[in-house]
C-alpha cells in the first residue's frame, strides 16, 4: 500500500509540474506575442529674433578713411542662449546728396566684414553684448567731390543659432 500512496503523490507532483509548465509557456507567449504601443508628444521651441543696433564710430569720413562699427546685439529670449554664427555687411542707404549722385557715391562707400572677434560671442538668456567690426566702413580715396555731405546708413546681417 505504501507503494500505491507514493505513486499517487508522484502523480500529483508531476501533474502540478505539467500544469505549471503550461501556464509559464502561455504567459511567455503572451509577453512575446503582444504588441505594445506607446505615444510621445513634442513640439518646437519658440524663439524670438535677436535685435541689432549699429553705430559707426567715426560719424564723418574723408576719402581714404575707415571707421569701426559697433553692433549692440541683444537676445530677447529667456529660454535659450543665442550663438552668433555670422556677421556680414548688408545694404547701404545713402542720403543727403542729389539722387543722381547716389549710385556714383555708393560705389565709393565700402563696407567689409572687417575684423571680427573670434570666436563670435554667444549671448546668454536675455543677454546682450557689443561686437566691434574693426574697419567695417571705408570711404574710398577716389571718392569724387559730389559725395561730400552725403550721409549713409549701413546695414549688417547678424545670424544666430538658438542653443541651450
Amino acid at each position: 500500500m505504501k507503494h500505491v500512496k507514493h505513486t499517487k503523490r508522484t502523480t500529483a507532483i508531476v501533474g502540478t509540474a505539467i500544469v505549471g509548465t503550461v501556464m509559464v509557456a502561455t504567459a511567455a507567449w503572451a509577453v512575446f506575442g503582444s504588441t505594445i504601443v506607446a505615444g510621445a508628444s513634442g513640439g518646437a521651441e519658440q524663439v524670438k529674433v535677436i535685435t541689432v543696433v549699429g553705430q559707426q564710430v567715426s560719424t564723418t569720413l574723408l576719402p581714404g578713411e575707415a571707421s569701426d562699427v559697433n553692433l549692440a546685439i541683444a537676445n530677447p529670449n529667456g529660454n535659450v542662449r543665442a550663438q552668433i554664427t555670422s556677421i556680414t555687411p548688408g545694404s547701404i542707404v545713402i542720403d543727403g546728396i542729389p539722387a543722381s549722385d547716389v549710385s556714383t557715391c555708393d560705389d565709393h562707400l565700402i563696407t567689409t566684414q572687417g575684423t571680427l572677434p573670434s570666436p563670435l560671442p554667444t549671448l546668454g538668456k536675455n543677454g546682450s553684448t557689443t561686437v566691434t567690426v574693426v574697419g567695417g566702413v571705408r570711404l574710398d580715396s577716389a571718392a569724387p567731390l559730389t559725395c561730400q555731405g552725403m550721409t549713409w546708413t549701413t546695414n549688417w546681417d547678424v545670424t544666430f543659432q538658438a542653443v541651450r
